[in-house]
């Protein structure tokens, strides 16, 4: 694909800034730090912005918004600017080329973002050529499940599509949790971002609280508003990990409530054994039965063979 464009002098009064039709980030906001600002200012472009000609004389911005805003407030008397430009008669579906062409250079696009390149280009090719040409350069398998796997995302409120694209929210999670009332999405949704949970109790806090709720036969968000999460989630002196660890035992014990009280027990047995620092007890997973395991560790071999008759002659008492 050849474009024929190339680095060019452009006015920056021609450039319509509001204009978000190539956009594939969800965010409209254009947050400037002094580490991006200061750089434009000691260096300018270092990698030209990328527009794209329209038939009425504008110009659209496809990559580089963040560069060109930079630019605009550093130097506000400037009338213009170097970008690289796209003729106007260069198909939409190749401009959408280069403009993920522009973002895999740098970093990998957010599931976000794919979701939304996939929105835009889907109207414009067939499946055929959307999973050929541009999911394998989205670092997808090439696949119609997975366009649609990703379109779904779009569907969510607009708080957990920003959270999924900041990364607070987990992709998978979310794709999880989209066929619950949207009710039971926000209340989840909160837990996760005010707490800050991890991918692994992001998806154990969605599994634990459906299991429960249908036992219960109740919401997710009723479950989680009731008056004893509440109390885990507005301590005043707790803080989030802690917070994050008293939920998630409250909801343990509510979900299994016979192991809760087999672990408690046995935490309370281990206590009782007052063993040294280098020995540690088991139990079978979920107590399936009373056996334990014993484990002792040793720095070397040679302590090892040094105790071992003491440790081999115990045993044997034992079975005796």
């Amino acid at each position: 694909m050849n474009l024929n464009a190339c680095p060019s002098t452009l006015q920056i009064s021609r450039i319509d800034f509001t204009d978000f039709s190539y956009a594939v980030s969800p965010d409209r906001d254009i947050i400037l730090d002094d580490t991006f600002r200061n750089s434009i200012a000691r260096h300018g472009f270092l990698h030209p912005p990328i527009i794209r000609e329209t038939d009425s004389g504008t110009y659209v911005i496809v990559t580089g918004r963040k560069r060109l805003f930079a630019f605009r407030s550093l130097y506000p008397e400037a009338s213009a600017c170097c970008c690289l430009i796209i003729p106007r008669e260069v198909p939409d579906i190749d401009v959408y080329s280069v403009l993920l062409e522009d973002i895999r250079i740098s970093r990998q696009l957010t599931a976000v973002e794919k979701a939304l390149l996939l929105e835009k280009i889907s109207p414009l090719v067939d499946v055929e050529y959307i999973v050929n040409e541009f999911l394998p350069r989205m670092d997808l398998p090439p696949d119609p499940f997975h366009i649609r796997q990703s379109l779904v995302l779009l569907e969510l409120e607009e708080p957990i599509i920003h959270a999924i694209h900041r990364g607070v929210v987990h992709d998978s999670v979310a794709r999880d949790i989209f066929s619950l009332p949207a009710a039971d999405r926000m209340a989840l949704f909160h837990i996760m971002t005010s707490l800050r949970l991890s991918v692994s109790y992001q998806k154990k806090l969605v599994t634990t609280c459906r299991e429960i709720a249908s036992r219960e036969q109740k919401n997710i968000a009723e479950l989680l508003e009731s008056q004893e999460a509440s109390s885990i989630l507005n301590h005043r002196e707790a803080n989030p990990p802690q917070k994050t660890k008293n939920l998630m035992a409250w909801l343990s014990h509510k979900h299994m409530p016979r192991s809760s009280q087999a672990e408690a027990e046995f935490a309370g047995f281990i206590a009782a054994m007052k063993l040294p620092g280098k020995v540690t007890i088991q139990h079978t997973p979920f107590f399936e039965n009373d056996a334990v395991t014993l484990s002792i560790t040793f720095a070397n071999r040679k302590s090892l063979q040094d105790a071992w008759e003491e440790i081999k002659n115990a045993i044997q008492e034992n079975d005796d």
